[in-house]
């Protein structure tokens, strides 16, 4: 078995509360193994004893008739001690999680000690043993910003959940004094979610917090072995850290012809990097390179490009093809290659039948206003789209999962909101599980040619559980196989796991987007709902040839993690990315022209291979073909197009879409810092973005350039830097 020094299942095996008897002796063997885990045991054994012996001397209230009453438990319970009270399996997991992040996890990352540091050391005076009322403790442990420290309710939850804050030094004892402040560090449980947002009424309350809200009065705590571990400053708590989650992302260089001729990849008609990064500057912060997802940005954005015109029942093709060339906004000398597909837009009649089933995060991580009530708001608006021919299933999921509304027809919508209304948040994330149970429900009510599909709407921070990556996208993957598509709707903020839900749509054969906001809710699901809830053609992969004769070197600009081998191309057997309706897709290629120097390395010529000159041909710069399969099908058709030198037009005179898709690369570059920008400033890609916003439907392109002008406002000073002339290499 292996272990994380932060498993749930330590805490249980130190405390004793394992019954099973081969998972104690396999959690056993993993302790007597790892030495990082023999520490996290002590740890919470300390702190059991700790505990234990702090809260012996807590004098208990003796409680009216009525009181008890409103407790809501059995009589017989309420004869507990005042121990057995507080140190629940709530309690005393909350605390022993911090402790093992604190006394083993982080004192390996020295680097976030930093972030937590103090001007002014800790004096022993500040914890004299005294009395310390409990009303007192919890107004120094402010635990969100804005949130009144005397609120009955917080004192319930604190009570309850002991989000104690703990010593990031392993070699100081929980019971001895700490000399250095930069040893401090703070971690609140997850399954206690404190936000300034979250509604009073939502808040749960400990029962016998409950009991004691007639008079507002709460006992006094005698802890000076707790003052002792927790200085004065560790009561004045700074922002929680993040612990968001992005996959490495590195940038593609270019590549000559000579040794790569083929560039293949699969389509992704994902939004959410945009999303996300929208939400980071508006916050005031500008993203991690690594969350940027330059073709999801791209792809945000509704483009003018013609779809087909005859229908899918009529034997029309499912998107149709178009190409440009022209100047790279960021080099002159560099020629940019738009590829993009835009798919049939299907009108909302001929749709077909669908079995929805939502997969809904309600852990403790969730209860926060951008989150569960953002996820009710957006599947409001759903199922207010649907009717009698579909299906609408509710499975939740938190420390366990469970079937919140089986799957009824989507006309009975009283029935459906009424389900949503008791959705309450709280308690670890299970999303393994989940997700087992929503695909079960999905298989039950199968529809045969429908639009069978799970939606998970999640901050993706799965705990406990499956939690590998692998077995969930495992999972995703062997449903796909069985024509049960995964959309994903990302949430929240400080603890998004980002990398898990994009592995997941990218196995589940459905999209991903990110809701930030009530608007971004209105675009999934009432502008962009048909293309993210239904699918017009599967596995489509593109793959470019390139002339050696017309192009010195070439790079794909993102599509990082959308990389094929070129062998995959022509194998049906690899899955790709599907395409809805109305969908438009864009790639873009930056090209150094042959007649361009470039210091690009080069290889020795090939003594096996043809000559150039032997297998140019005059005026073509690329062949681009396409491989896609009916929804249906296991066959694919290809698609071929080819590109032409003489096509290429100048920036300034090309079409507003060509012209806004390159900016919006362009802030995507700036963003991440890439070293092929050349330098292109913040002025200049605005002023290239206002000059291309077109019709514009939805705001979506000025809300763009707005973005430009903030990403501008949080970055370093630079140094103005002229729009470079867009014309063609001959000018």
């Amino acid at each position: 078995m292996k272990l994380l020094p932060e498993d749930p299942r330590l805490t249980a095996y130190a405390l004793g509360e394992i019954e099973d008897q081969q998972e104690r002796s396999a959690i056993k063997s993993a302790v007597a193994q790892s030495t990082e885990l023999q520490q996290a045991v002590a740890a919470i054994r300390d702190m059991s004893e700790l505990l234990t012996k702090g809260f012996a001397a807590e004098p208990m209230p003796e409680l009216s008739e009525f009181e008890k009453a409103r407790m809501g438990e059995p009589t017989a319970t309420r004869e507990r001690s005042g121990v057995s009270r507080i140190l629940s399996w709530p309690v005393l997991s909350s605390v022993a999680a911090v402790l093992i992040i604190a006394f083993v996890v982080l004192p390996q990352r020295s680097a976030l000690k930093e972030d937590f540091a103090y001007q002014a050391e800790p004096r022993k005076e500040d914890f004299a043993d005294q009395e310390l009322p409990i009303e007192s403790l919890i107004s120094k442990l402010q635990i969100a910003e804005g949130i009144s420290a005397h609120d009955d309710e917080i004192h319930a939850e604190l009570i309850e959940n002991s989000p104690f804050h703990s010593i990031a030094r392993p070699d100081v004892k929980p019971n001895e004094f700490v000399e250095s402040a930069s040893a401090v560090d703070y971690s609140v449980s997850s399954g206690a979610a404190y936000s300034a947002r979250r509604p009073l009424r939502e808040r749960r309350r400990a029962p016998a917090i409950r009991a004691m809200e007639a008079n507002h009065s709460l006992p006094a705590m005698n802890i000076p072995a707790f003052r002792k571990i927790v200085p004065k400053q560790a009561r004045e708590l700074p922002a929680a850290f993040n612990t968001e989650k992005y996959a490495p992302i590195e940038e593609s260089g270019f590549r000559s012809p000579l040794v790569a001729a083929l560039s293949t990849f699969s389509i992704d008609v994902d939004t959410a990097s945009y999303a996300n990064v929208r939400r980071f500057l508006n916050q005031g912060q500008l993203p991690p390179a690594d969350a940027l997802r330059i073709e999801e940005m791209i792809n945000y954005f509704p483009y003018a490009d013609a779809a087909p015109t005859k229908s899918l029942d009529e034997g029309g093709a499912p998107f149709a093809v178009h190409m440009a060339q022209t100047i790279a906004p960021w080099n002159k000398s560099h020629h940019l290659l738009r590829v993009a597909l835009k798919g049939y837009e299907m009108p909302w009649d001929e749709r077909p039948s669908s079995n929805l089933v939502f997969l809904l995060d309600v852990s403790g991580s969730m209860n926060n206003a951008n989150k569960l009530p953002l996820v009710k708001e957006a599947m409001d608006l759903l199922v207010r789209r649907l009717d009698g021919r579909d299906r609408v299933a509710v499975v939740v999921y938190a420390g366990a999962s469970g079937l919140a509304l089986p799957s009824t027809t989507a006309n009975n919508y009283d029935t459906i909101q009424h389900a949503m209304d008791k959705l309450k948040a709280g308690g670890s994330t299970n999303g393994g599980e989940g997700i087992q149970l929503a695909y079960k429900v999905a298989r039950e009510h199968f529809i045969e040619g429908g639009n069978n599909r799970v939606i998970l709407c999640t901050d993706g921070d799965f705990n406990v559980g499956q939690t590998n990556s692998g077995d969930l996208t495992d999972i995703a993957e062997a449903a796909a196989d069985e024509g049960i598509s995964l959309t994903i709707l990302g949430f929240g903020m400080g603890n998004y796991k980002d990398d898990l839900l994009e592995a997941l749509s990218n196995k589940g054969k459905g999209s991903y987007a990110y809701v930030d906001s009530s608007a971004e809710a209105r675009k999934v699901f009432l502008e962009d709902l048909t293309g993210n809830l239904f699918k017009i053609a599967k596995d489509v992969k593109i793959q470019v040839e390139f002339n050696p004769a017309q192009v010195n070197s070439y790079r794909l600009i993102g599509y990082e993690n959308r990389r094929l081998k070129a062998e995959d191309f022509n194998n049906d057997k690899k899955k790709a990315g599907d395409i809805g309706p109305g969908h438009t897709v864009v790639a873009l290629y930056e090209i150094i022209p042959a007649t361009v120097d470039s210091d690009v390395p080069s290889v020795d010529a090939l003594r096996y291979q043809q000559s150039v000159e032997a297998k140019s041909a005059p005026g073509e710069v690329a062949t681009v073909k396409l491989r896609y399969k009916q929804p249906d099908a296991d066959v694919s058709q290809l698609i071929t197009r080819t590109v032409n030198s003489d096509e290429l037009v100048r920036f300034d005179a090309t079409h507003e879409d060509v012209r806004f898709s390159a900016i919006v690369a362009a802030f995507g570059m700036r963003l991440a810092g890439s070293e092929h920008l050349n330098g292109l400033s913040y002025d200049a890609i605005e002023s290239i973005a206002a000059s291309s916003l077109g019709i514009d439907p939805g705001g979506h392109r000025s809300e763009f350039v707005g973005l430009v002008r903030r990403a501008r406002e949080l970055s370093p000073a630079e140094a103005p830097m002229p729009v470079q002339s867009n014309g063609t290499s001959e000018e």
